[in-house]
C-alpha cells in the first residue's frame, strides 16, 4: 500500500510539472506573439504623429464636427443639441455657444464665410447665414432627396466647385460609399455622386476584414488646402483615406484606437494643419493636432 502511494504520488508530480511545462512553453509563445503584433502595430502607426492635444468640456463628449473659424477658433457641433460650439484653441476653452436649431443628430459642420452648414445624420442641412451674429442671424434647413437611403456623417466645402460634400457612412446595397454633391447655387444635391468609394479597392487590402460593406465606414470628410484631395475619416476602425482630386483612392493610414478612441470630426487649419476629434467614449472627448509623415 505504500508502495503504491508512492508510486501514485510521484505520478501526480510528473503529471503537475509536465502541465506546468506546457504552460511555460505557451505563455512563452504568447508574449512572444504580442510583443511582435505590437511591434507591427507601432510600425503601422509609426507615420501619424500627435503634435498637441486639446482636453474638451463634457459638454462635448459627443462632439461630431469640426470647422476651422481661423488660427485660434474652431467651430464644433455634437450629436444631441442644434447648438454650434466655439472652442478657443489658445485658452482652450469654449468662448460661446450659438443655437441654430432643436435636439437633433448633427454630424457635421462646415463654413463658408460668415454662413455655417450642419449636417443631420438624415441627410438633411441646416444653412445659418451670420452665424456669428447675434441679430442677423437666421436658420434654414434643406431636405435633400437621399434622407431615407443613407446615414451620413461627413460634410466638406468643396471651394473651388461651390458646393458640399456630403459623406454618407452606411451603404444601401451597393459595393461603395458615396459622397454626394450638395450645391450651393440652387441648394439641391445632384443625383450622382461625386465619388465612389468602392469596398474592393486594393487601398483597402491590409484593412479589410468580416462583412465587405464595413470596409469604411466614413465619419468626416475634408479637402486639404493646399494639395486639393479629398480626406476621409473613419471612427470606428479609425482610419483616414486619402483619395486624389479625381476621386481615385490613392492613400490610407491606420489610426491608433489608444489615441483615436472615436475619431468623428477632422478640419485643416490654413497651411494645412490635420485636426481630428474625438468622442469621450469613456474617457474625455478631445481636439488632436496631428501630422502624417510620408
Amino acid at each position: 500500500m505504500g508502495n503504491f502511494n508512492k508510486k501514485g504520488m510521484s505520478m501526480q508530480k510528473i503529471t503537475l510539472l509536465t502541465v506546468l511545462a506546457v504552460f511555460s512553453v505557451i505563455g512563452f509563445i504568447y508574449i512572444t506573439f504580442e510583443k511582435k503584433e505590437k511591434k507591427e502595430l507601432q510600425e503601422n502607426y509609426s507615420n501619424i504623429g500627435i503634435v498637441k492635444e486639446w482636453k474638451l468640456p463634457e459638454i462635448l463628449d459627443e462632439i461630431s464636427g469640426i470647422a476651422m473659424i481661423d488660427s485660434e477658433r474652431i467651430a464644433a457641433v455634437q450629436d444631441e443639441n442644434g447648438i454650434i460650439f466655439i472652442y478657443n484653441l489658445t485658452g482652450s476653452k469654449i468662448e460661446e455657444q450659438i443655437d441654430f436649431g432643436g435636439d437633433g443628430d448633427y454630424e457635421g459642420i462646415a463654413l463658408v464665410e460668415n454662413t455655417a452648414y450642419i449636417l443631420r445624420s438624415d441627410g438633411n442641412i441646416f444653412e445659418v447665414t451670420n452665424y456669428r451674429s447675434s441679430t442677423d442671424r437666421q436658420t434654414t434647413e434643406h431636405k435633400t432627396s437621399v434622407q431615407k437611403e443613407f446615414n451620413f456623417e461627413g460634410l466638406a466645402y468643396d471651394k473651388n466647385n461651390n458646393r458640399l460634400l456630403i459623406a454618407a457612412k452606411e451603404k444601401a446595397k451597393q459595393d461603395f460609399i458615396p459622397v454626394f454633391g450638395f450645391d450651393l447655387n440652387d441648394k439641391k444635391i445632384e443625383k450622382e455622386p461625386v465619388y465612389k468609394i468602392h469596398f474592393n479597392d486594393e487601398v483597402f487590402n491590409d484593412v479589410r476584414k468580416g462583412k465587405l460593406e464595413k470596409t469604411i465606414l466614413p465619419s468626416e470628410i475634408n479637402i486639404h488646402p493646399e494639395t486639393g484631395k479629398v480626406f476621409i475619416l473613419e471612427g470606428v476602425d479609425p482610419k483616414i483615406v486619402i483619395l486624389d482630386k479625381d476621386g481615385s483612392l490613392q492613400d490610407l493610414h491606420s489610426l491608433n484606437k489608444d489615441n483615436f478612441r472615436q475619431a468623428e470630426g477632422l478640419t485643416f487649419g490654413r497651411s494645412g494643419e490635420i485636426y481630428i476629434s474625438n468622442e469621450g467614449k469613456g474617457g474625455k472627448a478631445n481636439i488632436l493636432q496631428v501630422r502624417i509623415e510620408q
